[in-house]
């Protein structure tokens, strides 16, 4: 990634480790104020150790008081114009052979982390934004979104959703907030701690947040995608089927 400078302030959620802190180290190397938050406090203090002037959050994004509070912390930043919503849970699991208790837990916290929080941290953030010469908002989202694979269909329907509704949004804040742009931010299998023992061909977190914040550069790119996404979504338009396969499990 080049050093030009991306944002001036950035919150990045789920910033202690994997893709969120290749971020966050990143966007600090350029000079940007980074905030990010966690649910591991100690990730979070490695991560403050490793980065100087980087501030951090301990929260839990499927619960949505902490969601507010990240908001809050976060709006009283001084410059903020980028909002990177990278956090993200999921769950393997075969559905009849589940406990169904524990199934809709696990339902509940996926819907929670990976839709419903970017879009509550995104109404929050919105006034804060707009108040920038001109912002951005990330949602980090997956090809699972319109190829799903078996193992995860609540993660899958979430990032579906988030992908839904970046768009839908993109079109509202060219019309309400012209100075905030909405990006899908699409990545392929990276190599960390929730795809470990899945899927090979994997890339690396740095190359990954590298990716993304040079597609940033340019100011028209709504639509980033990583890697062998490309690949992936030009096979689904061929062929569905054969796109299907190749990530079913």
């Amino acid at each position: 990634m080049s050093k030009q400078i991306v944002a001036r302030a950035a919150l990045v959620t789920g910033g202690g480790s994997g893709v969120g802190f290749a971020f966050a180290q990143q966007l600090a190397a350029t000079g940007c104020h980074v905030l990010i938050c966690g649910r591991d406090p100690d990730r979070l203090a490695n991560a403050a150790a490793r980065i100087p002037g980087l501030r951090t959050i301990s929260a839990d994004l499927a619960v949505p008081a902490d969601v507010d509070r990240v908001a809050a912390t976060a709006a009283g930043i001084a410059g903020l114009d980028l909002v990177i919503n990278n956090a993200g849970v999921q769950f393997d699991r075969q559905w009849m052979t589940s406990d169904a208790d524990e199934l809709l837990d696990d339902v509940t916290e996926e819907l929670a982390a990976n839709l419903i929080a970017p879009l509550r941290l995104t109404a929050r953030l919105l006034p804060a934004l707009a108040l920038a010469p001109s912002a951005t908002i990330v949602n980090v989202t997956s090809a699972l979104g319109l190829v799903p694979k078996r193992s995860a269909p609540v993660y899958c329907a979430a990032k579906a959703g988030l992908i839904a509704a970046t768009t839908s949004l993109r079109y509202q804040l060219a019309v309400d907030a012209p100075t905030v742009r909405i990006v899908d931010a699409m990545l392929p299998l990276v190599d960390t701690a929730m795809t470990a023992g899945r899927g090979r061909g994997k890339i690396s977190p740095d190359a990954a947040a590298a990716a993304v914040l040079t597609g940033l550069h340019k100011r028209q790119a709504h639509r980033i995608r990583v890697g062998k996404v490309g690949i992936l979504l030009g096979m689904q338009r061929i062929s569905p089927t054969l796109a299907a396969r190749v990530v079913a499990d």
